[in-house]
């Protein structure tokens, strides 16, 4: 998986119909509207979101589902604060199931964010420079800036 750190103007125009997976940040602006607008021919791109108090993991999950319909990607990358347990919850919320779920980032009881998306997305959290999905181990080749590109193997 690559991991791509871009303006809005390089990530609509960005190709990834070759090559494994790619998320994206952005320099600045809200990545999911920026994702949302790009043109599906150019290929699979998901979100790379860093999710706190001002933007929780229950909101991520929502715009991910919604994200879904509108763009083609498999894969999207939680970061920040408890990125693990963040995590946990946007993957519980992307399925039409009812969500029961206590943890120290959220209590959940009885909670649906329907539709689900159209296909699988495999949720990874990002922490000490690595992804993982709770299976599934990626690690990330060292960088001396935040702002460029990174890519993980296993």
């Amino acid at each position: 998986m690559t991991h791509v750190v871009l303006s809005v103007q390089d990530l609509v125009r960005l190709d990834t119909r070759s090559g494994g997976p790619v998320v994206a940040s952005l320099i600045e602006g809200d990545v999911v509207v920026a994702l949302g607008a790009r043109d599906r021919t150019l290929g699979p791109l998901g979100p790379w979101l860093s999710l706190g108090e001002d933007y929780p993991a229950s909101m991520a999950a929502r715009d991910i589902a919604t994200l879904s319909w509108l763009a083609d990607f498999d894969h999207v990358v939680i970061a920040g604060e408890r990125a693990s347990e963040q995590a946990a919850v946007v993957r519980a919320m992307l399925t039409d199931d009812e969500v029961n779920l206590a943890s120290d980032v959220l209590s959940l009881r009885g909670a649906y964010n329907r539709p689900a998306p159209p296909r699988p997305i495999t949720v990874w959290y990002a922490f000490d420079g690595h992804l993982g999905d709770g299976t599934t181990m990626l690690y990330g080749a060292p960088v001396d800036s935040p702002d460029v590109t990174r890519h993980f193997r296993d």
